[in-house]
């Protein structure tokens, strides 16, 4: 059990309709009615009477109903009672962060504040990690999530957050006649990566590092083409089906729903870094500045959850329940 299915089984109840709920929470009705699956199976029971006007609370549901408040209720009182009153905490804060990073956290991080702590103005620096490091150690940002373990005294708080998944991303619909091949594959050893044109960043980017030196020790080399710069032009290209990049699912997860890219898994080796979350030391006292602290660790506990940053989530203190995959229990 967890929080989102709470929640959309309190918005289900309080709209009636499974329809009405997902307009309500903004996501899709497939999505409420697996939650809702998932959660009648968990308790081993009906919580709704269905036909076709809607859905109501039978006898259990509306039992289940009171718990339900109360659990979120209390969570939120946790919340509060750890993070502070919105109007306590106020102050400008700076984050150092990767493009992919900032495209999975950056929306859920500014709306989580908007609606929270309104009086806190984030602003968002954007480089490469060894960059971003170089930020932190001259007290120019205030947190950094970097790829690279922390080595500077200035980070007087640092925690490994997640060690990401890397995949080979193809357009959905390559046009490309040498990544034909590639159209229907579902993994890729990294030794075959030396067959194709690769984008990549920068030589003093942690990713474009860390597939040299496996390269180097599987001996073999890379095609690497230019990227853009901006990693949204470079996507662009790719999705226009003229290239292939190797990517995090954070940088991705919003083309991958819309099917207009897709993740083909490496393999021998399966690449993975870690990505850590930093709090410079001058900066530790400040309340606005733990406020985001923490915003990100929980934020990144669900983008995990949600499987849009994929990989295994180290920093647990967030960590949701596994949700359970229905599907496995519909006999066919």
């Amino acid at each position: 059990m967890n929080t989102k299915q709470l929640k959309y089984f309190l918005a289900t109840a309080d709209q009636g309709s499974i329809t009405a709920a997902a307009r309500e929470l903004d996501v899709a009705q497939p999505a409420v009615s697996l939650q809702l699956a998932n959660l009648e199976h968990e308790l081993k029971t009906k919580l709704f009477e269905r036909d076709f006007r809607g859905v109501e609370l039978n006898d259990a549901g509306r039992m289940f109903e009171e718990y339900a408040r109360d659990i979120l209720d209390k969570m939120d009182g946790a919340k509060a009672a750890l993070l502070g009153s919105k109007d306590v905490y106020q102050g400008k804060v700076v984050v150092g962060l990767s493009q992919s990073c900032c495209n999975v956290l950056s929306i859920d991080l500014l709306t989580e504040l908007e609606h929270r702590f309104p009086n806190i103005e984030l602003t968002f620096k954007i480089a490469l990690s060894n960059s971003v490091e170089k930020w932190l150690s001259e007290e120019k940002i205030d947190i950094a999530l970097t790829f690279d373990a922390p080595v500077h005294s200035s980070a007087v708080r640092a925690i490994p957050l997640i060690k990401e998944n890397l995949y080979l991303y193809i357009s959905s619909q390559p046009k490309n006649p040498a990544y034909s091949e590639l159209a229907v594959f579902g993994s890729v050893e990294f030794n075959d990566l030396q067959h194709y044109d690769i984008f990549l960043p920068g030589k003093q980017d942690a990713l474009c590092k860390m597939l040299f030196n496996q390269a180097k020790k599987n001996k073999i080399p890379l095609k690497p083409k230019p990227a853009f710069g901006q990693l949204m032009t470079t996507l662009y290209y790719v999705t226009q089906g003229f290239g292939l990049v190797v990517l995090p699912s954070s940088g991705v997860f919003h083309l991958e729903s819309s099917k207009q890219i897709r993740a083909i898994n490496i393999v021998k080796p399966k690449l993975q870094r870690e990505v850590y979350l930093q709090i410079a030391s001058n900066k530790s006292r400040e309340k606005a500045v733990n406020v985001v602290y923490e915003l990100i660790r929980e934020i990144t506990a669900n983008a995990h959850a949600q499987n849009n940053w994929r990989g295994e989530l180290l920093d647990e203190k967030y960590a949701q329940t596994s949700v359970i995959e229905v599907s496995k229990f519909v006999q066919e």
